[in-house]
């Protein structure tokens, strides 16, 4: 059989199919889908733990303002056992009011033009939003742990300055408490005037407190107690 003939019996050769790159394609979006949402896992993961510090820096600035409400009971203890007269007479330097504040605006957020604002950051009251306070109430600065600061007013709960015993001064107290003071209260005596069981209580004071933490965290709280 000569060189011809072997030509023409001997199979064509098989073609290499065309590629069109669909599986490359296919594999390109599935990179992207899993970059994706390997992002939206690390965001979502990054919120969740700025969610969860923004929580814990909220409850320390909570327990910030128990703690500072303590401070300004105590020192209300103080002046009563020292010398219960300087409670009569508002003193301002100390975040101390005798009397009722009208208007007062514990949160600085209200819109009343005669508010009373309290200067919680001590610039008296220019930081805070809305219209121009008629008062800027100076209230001291008290360092707490955990770079917590925390200031606090204390307001009697009285129309006016001056003994809550006066007759014309109106101090609101706990129903079925007597305005005067007895040395036998654990005595039994038919001669005593304040008897067995009565309450004896002071005037109301309200305590308004703000502390504030990293991440400008703020919390508000207010507490009235009577003594």
């Amino acid at each position: 059989m000569d060189l011809f003939a072997k030509t023409l019996l001997r199979p064509p050769a098989p073609q290499r199919a065309r590629q069109h790159g669909a599986s490359l394609l296919f594999a390109m979006v599935t990179v992207v889908a899993l970059s994706l949402a390997a992002v939206a896992m690390i965001r979502s993961v990054d919120t969740g733990t700025t969610i969860l510090g923004n929580l814990s820096f909220k409850q320390d600035t909570l327990l910030a303002t128990d703690e500072a409400t303590r401070q300004a009971i105590r020192w209300l203890e103080d002046k009563r056992k020292a010398n219960p007269d300087d409670l009569n007479v508002t003193q301002r330097d100390l975040g101390y009011w005798a009397r009722l504040v009208p208007d007062l605006d514990p949160t600085s957020t209200s819109q009343r033009p005669a508010r009373v604002a309290i200067d919680w950051n001590n610039d008296s009251c220019r930081s805070q939003r809305g219209p121009t306070p008629r008062d800027c109430l100076p209230v001291p600065e008290r360092s707490l742990a955990n770079q917590i600061t925390a200031r606090y007013l204390i307001v009697r709960l009285c129309r006016d300055e001056g003994s809550a015993l006066s007759g014309s001064n109106e101090c609101p107290r706990p129903l079925g408490a007597a305005t005067q003071t007895t040395r036998e209260r654990g005595e039994i005596n038919s001669q005593n005037a304040v008897r067995i069981g009565s309450t004896v209580a002071a005037e109301y004071y309200r305590i308004v407190v703000r502390a504030q933490g990293p991440r400008n965290t703020v919390s508000t709280t207010e507490t009235l107690v009577h003594f």
